[in-house]
């Protein structure tokens, strides 16, 4: 049986974007990213601080603080993972499975880089995230969830494939939301190989 891993990075590492000329590549986020990281979150927070809770902390934030937060999600325990998308040296966006409604579903969670919008890359990052979430693990259901004042956002699911599923009314957590959320959804297709929570062995999806 083939190697689900070895597969979905070969089929998105390497892909040169429009004005780059190096391939997009992406690997859980390790220690070794924490500068790259770092320089990120300060080139994006203007931009981020509206629709990312977190984000608008960053202005007051000291480099301590910015570490702990990587250091946070490099040691997020299962079944949230988050996952670095690189151009170079340059971490151009995060993207990130974290825990849904039920043990069987996962929802995507991405920034792009400032800089690095409208180029295509978070859609890569969403066809990455699902061809980990469907194809490795075997989650049954994928949302993808944003405010409704959040115009970057609300296309991307659309142009991924994904449905519309329901609204949340949340508590504001970024500068400019607007409490009422939308949610899409995607279902693992039927005629998927086996994945982790299926019966495959983890072995399987071990890259060599």
């Amino acid at each position: 049986m083939s190697n689900a891993s070895q597969e979905m990075r070969e089929r998105w590492n390497g892909k040169v974007f429009p004005g780059f000329d190096k391939p997009l590549e992406f690997c859980p986020i390790r220690p070794k990213h924490r500068e790259a990281l770092l320089k990120a979150i300060w080139k994006s927070q203007h931009r981020l601080r509206g629709f990312i809770g977190w984000a608008k902390y960053v202005r007051s934030w000291n480099i301590k603080t910015i570490l702990r937060f990587i250091d946070d999600h490099i040691n997020d325990p299962i079944p949230n993972q988050h996952f670095v998308f690189i151009i170079g040296d340059q971490i151009v966006g995060m993207g990130s499975l974290v825990k849904a409604y039920t043990d069987m579903d996962a929802q995507i969670a991405l920034w792009i880089t400032s800089g690095f919008e409208g180029k295509g890359i978070g859609k890569a990052i969403v066809a990455t995230l699902e061809d980990i979430a469907f194809k490795t693990w075997g989650f049954e259901v994928l949302y993808y969830e944003h405010d409704a004042l959040n115009e970057a956002s609300k296309r991307l699911p659309q142009k991924c494939g994904f449905v519309f599923s329901h609204v949340r009314d949340l508590e504001k957590s970024a500068e400019g939301e607007s409490g009422f959320w939308f949610s899409w959804k995607k279902i693992r297709p039927t005629n998927l190989p086996d994945a982790i929570f299926q019966g495959r062995p983890i072995e399987d999806f071990i890259v060599p």
